[in-house]
């Protein structure tokens, strides 16, 4: 262990191996202290960054019916619904309005779209509420939107470039392990095609984040390999923005039957703190205030996080997980303040705005 805390320190890389004895061995603290100590190499130890944002939905019907989402209906569903085109202008355009920069915008897996309906969503959002980013469609959004269009996913991922669109959300990773993908989403896209789309993206020019969503099914050696494949796309491409991980909100759905009670504080900083120690080719990663409260996002800003997520004017999916928090500027803005940081509004690409 002394010899990998050293190596730790000289700031060489570790690997999978070296990665599970730092999550099975280390204590909480130390990983911690470490995570601080390479953000602070970084050059990341006095500013955290935010950004204003709205993630409405256009549609809830999804036929991949993952057993820990609590977001998804089938068509037949009394509260079904796919919004008209100018609704989600309509809803985009008032977020803009009310200040925000983004919108994170994603949906479910609905065979009933045509293509002409993303085609009119990413046109009818760039030209008719300019001022806002348009950040779209996961890689899993993107897989099902080919398949029921009967293109590739290049031939989507293109289009949706010479449309205009630029950036794509890592949703839809979960954690990237088939081993844990065959229990919570058997229907959904595999790891490796998750990694292949995104790569597929990244070569066509467009930035992505990547995220994992832990805290169900998944075993230490999941973690490792969920970050063993961003980190080795990330050598390739060099076309991650950040990381975004966050814990598991098991109300409301199939697997929640399973899984009664939610990972807490330690586990999450744990994971974070070595996502900070294993993504050594990562800049920015960001800590969570939205899924375990503002006490944890503060701690996570001492656990290699420099950045907080965004205020989600407007947020489902995790809400019919009955999650309870919401924060505006001012709570996000205090909460770092709170931790000895610099509050910096940014955009989509991580380029400050407006410091506080």
């Amino acid at each position: 262990m002394g010899n990998l805390k050293e190596k730790i320190l000289s700031g060489q890389r570790i690997d999978e191996n070296e990665g599970l004895d730092i999550l099975k061995n280390f204590s909480t603290l130390e990983i911690g202290q470490f995570a601080n100590l390479l953000k602070s190499k970084k050059g990341l130890n006095k500013e955290v960054s935010f950004v204003v944002d709205t993630n409405p939905n256009y549609t809830n019907i999804c036929d991949t019916e993952c057993s820990f989402c609590a977001f998804w209906r089938t068509k037949d569903s009394n509260d079904a619904y796919t919004l008209p085109v100018e609704k989600v202008i309509e809803i985009v355009r008032t977020s803009y309005h009310n200040g925000a920069t983004t919108v994170l915008l994603q949906g479910g897996h609905n065979p009933s779209i045509d293509l002409d309906y993303y085609c009119e969503l990413i046109k009818g959002l760039i030209d008719k509420v300019p001022g806002i980013h348009l950040h779209a469609f996961s890689a899993s959004e993107i897989h099902s939107i080919a398949k029921y269009t009967s293109k590739t996913t290049k031939e989507i991922i293109k289009l949706f470039w010479d449309l205009g669109l630029r950036t794509i959300p890592g949703g839809g990773a979960e954690v990237l392990s088939n081993k844990v993908r065959k229990k919570i989403s058997p229907l959904k896209i595999s790891a490796d095609e998750w990694i292949r789309i995104t790569r597929e993206a990244h070569i066509a020019g467009f930035k992505t984040t990547a995220t994992m969503m832990f805290g169900h099914a998944e075993e230490d050696e999941d973690i490792l390999e969920h970050l063993v494949r961003i980190r080795n796309l990330q050598d390739e491409t060099n076309s991650f923005l950040s990381f975004i991980p966050w814990t598991f909100k098991p109300e409301n759905t199939f697997i929640g039957n399973k899984i009664k009670t939610e990972i807490g504080g330690d586990r999450y900083l744990r994971v974070l703190g070595l996502s900070r120690i294993f993504l050594d080719n990562f800049t920015h990663i960001h800590g969570s205030w939205f899924t375990l409260g503002f006490k944890v996002g503060g701690i996570s800003l001492h656990y290699g996080a420099n950045d907080v997520g965004g205020t989600l004017l407007q947020e489902n999916v995790l809400k019919l997980a009955n999650n309870p928090y919401k924060a505006g500027i001012d709570q996000i803005v205090h909460l770092i303040k709170s931790e000895g940081f610099q509050p910096i509004q940014r955009n989509t690409f991580y380029e400050p705005i407006k410091s506080y």
